[in-house]
C-alpha cells in the first residue's frame, strides 16, 4: 500500500538471520499469534509483508515466564504483547503473501513473492505487530548490462553449477536453463539468492548494495573462495 508522498507502508516480520531478495520466494511457516494475524491482516487488506533481518532481541522473556503466559494468556493478550522483540534491519524486502496451508491448531504455512527492496522510514503501528512506512531502495546505476556484469554473472553461474553438479544435479540442470542466461545482472544478483545463502550478515550487505556490479563482485569473491 502506498500513499500520494510515494511512501509504502508494510506489515513488518522480523527474523533473525532471514534475508529476502527481489524476485525470490521465501516460505514462511508461522506459529506466533500476532503474525499469524499479521499474515491474515495483510491478505485481506492486500499489503506487503516486509521480511528482515534483525540487529539485536531487545526484550525476551524469561522461559519460565513465556510457559505461564502460554497457559494463562488468551488470545487477544497474546497478540497484544511483545513476546520477543527484535530491532529490523532498516534496508529489507518485502512481497504480497499467500496463505498455502493453514494447520488444524492454526499455525499457517505462507510464501512471499518477494518484489522490491525498501528503506524504512517510519512506525505507523507498534502492536499487535509492526505496520511502517518505507520507500523504495533502487540502484544508482542504469539497469542497463555492461559487459564486465555479464561476463561476471556468466562466471558465478559456471561456479555455482560446478560446486553443485555432484549432490544436486536438478539444481545444476536449473542454472544451466537458457532462462537463467537471458536475466539481467541486476536481476540474477538478487535472484540467485533462491538457491544461495550466505552469512546473513554478508547477504544483508548485498541486498543494500545500490549496483548490480557490486553485488555480483561480492558474491564472486565469496564463491571463488569456496
Amino acid at each position: 500500500m502506498s500513499d500520494s508522498a510515494g511512501e509504502i507502508s508494510v506489515a513488518l516480520f522480523p527474523i533473525p538471520n532471514v534475508v529476502a531478495f527481489p524476485g525470490t520466494v521465501l516460505p514462511l511457516h508461522v506459529f506466533e499469534p500476532r503474525y499469524r494475524q499479521l499474515i491474515h491482516d495483510c491478505v485481506s487488506d492486500d499489503r506487503m509483508v516486509g521480511v528482515c533481518h534483525t540487529v539485536k532481541t531487545i526484550h525476551q522473556p524469561q522461559k519460565q515466564q513465556a510457559r505461564a503466559q502460554t497457559r494463562a494468556q488468551t488470545l487477544e493478550q497474546a497478540l497484544s504483547s511483545n513476546q520477543a522483540t527484535y530491532k529490523p534491519r532498516e534496508v529489507f524486502s518485502a512481497g504480497p503473501c499467500e496463505i498455502v496451508e493453514t494447520t488444524s491448531d492454526g499455525r499457517i504455512v505462507a510464501a512471499i513473492r518477494v518484489r522490491q527492496r525498501l528503506t524504512l522510514m517510519d512506525e505507523l503501528q507498534s502492536l499487535p505487530y509492526r505496520i511502517v512506512a518505507c520507500t523504495a531502495l533502487e540502484d544508482t546505476e542504469p539497469p542497463t548490462a555492461s559487459t564486465d556484469s555479464k561476463a561476471l554473472q556468466a562466471s558465478i553461474n559456471e561456479r555455482l553449477i560446478g560446486l553443485v553438479e555432484t549432490q544436486n544435479p536438478e539444481l545444476a540442470r536449473q542454472l544451466s536453463e537458457p532462462d537463467w542466461a537471458s536475466l539481467e545482472p541486476a536481476d540474477y544478483s538478487f535472484r540467485i539468492f533462491q538457491f544461495l545463502r550466505f552469512d546473513a550478515d554478508a547477504m544483508q550487505g548485498i541486498l543494500e548494495m545500490q549496483s548490480a556490479q557490486a553485488r555480483l563482485e561480492t558474491i564472486w569473491d565469496v564463491l571463488r573462495s569456496a
